[in-house]
């Protein structure tokens, strides 16, 4: 159960941080909220990394270095990248649509790549979860096929596209590093490059940088969001595979639903509500195809 209550618990993370970002980007350049956020996340990442290491747990021979450099490129600096780029220039509704896709490529890469098999059931719960999550995306309202959002939504599609290579090319090397090991390397690796970006925003962010609530919320997504969620979504992949680690994320529209009815009284309406029941449905249905799995092994090896 480790690996699901790792799973949620980032999903929960990720879900609340959604809300709270766009908060934080209405005050400050979103390239130096990045780079601030990043920052602690680094810092937080690397602490925990060094308690491991002196705790004995170190990375085992077998691991190429040039491994963590190619993860801490594509997911650590251009998922990170290109998804705040696209998100800036289309709509939330457009960017839900195509983030829900990231279990179905998750599922088919590893299939592809690590000869992960998933079940008739599995499929079908990851169907059933895409369709709900699709459903709960509609509701916003701002879904749209605009030229004028061709350019962002593409952007986005490639950031959905790194995260599932991402997920799928660090399992392998999960056998060799503790997932903190891995989140804290390449956070550090890649935090230049977001300083850099941030780089012409830095001076005209300083009045913002004086809110107290807006270093709330920096905080709470460097060391969360950013930071203590990416060890906890390593430890689901090793544990539970690729695939059926991705489709908890479409739990994440169904937290943002419930904080919005607790946060501000938003009541949900008929259809996410029926989209929620879907994705928690669908979700049940990968747990239980990973649990018939687990046994048919078991039987065939004894």
């Amino acid at each position: 159960m480790w690996p699901d209550a790792s799973l949620l618990g980032v999903a929960l993370i990720w879900g609340i941080n959604i809300p709270l970002m766009k908060i934080g980007l209405e005050q400050v350049d979103v390239f130096v909220f990045n780079a601030v956020r990043l920052a602690i996340s680094a810092a937080v990442l690397v602490l925990f990394a060094i308690w491991e290491r002196r705790s004995g747990i170190r990375p085992q021979p077998g691991l190429r270095f040039r491994q963590v450099v190619v993860y801490a490129v594509f997911v650590s600096a251009m998922y990170q990248l290109t998804f705040l780029m696209g998100i800036a220039k289309t709509t939330s509704g457009n960017t839900a649509l195509i983030i829900a896709t990231v279990p179905m490529w998750t599922a088919l890469m590893a299939r592809v790549f690590l000869g992960e098999q998933l079940l008739r059931l599995a499929w079908i719960g990851l169907a059933i979860a895409l369709t709900g999550t699709v459903i709960v995306a509609l509701q916003k309202g701002d879904v749209t096929a605009g030229s004028e959002h061709l350019l962002g939504n593409v952007i986005v599609l490639l950031s959905a596209l790194l995260w599932s290579g991402g997920t799928v090319y660090s399992r392998p090397m999960l056998q060799y590093i503790s997932p903190m090991q891995l989140a804290a390397i390449a956070t550090a690796m890649a935090l230049p490059v977001h300083c850099l970006f941030g780089w012409g925003g830095y001076q005209s962010s300083l009045p913002a940088l004086s809110s107290w609530s807006l270093w709330l919320i920096i905080v709470y997504s460097g060391v969360l969001s950013s930071g203590l969620a990416q060890p906890m979504w390593s430890y689901g992949v090793r544990h539970a595979g690729a695939a059926h680690a991705a489709i908890n994320q479409n739990l994440i529209p169904v937290v943002a639903i419930v904080a919005a009815w607790l946060s501000r009284g938003e009541t949900p309406t008929i259809a996410q509500l029926c989209g929620g029941t879907m994705i928690l449905g669908g979700l049940i249905m990968m747990r239980r195809s990973r649990s018939a799995e687990a046994s048919r092994l078991a039987r065939s090896n004894s």
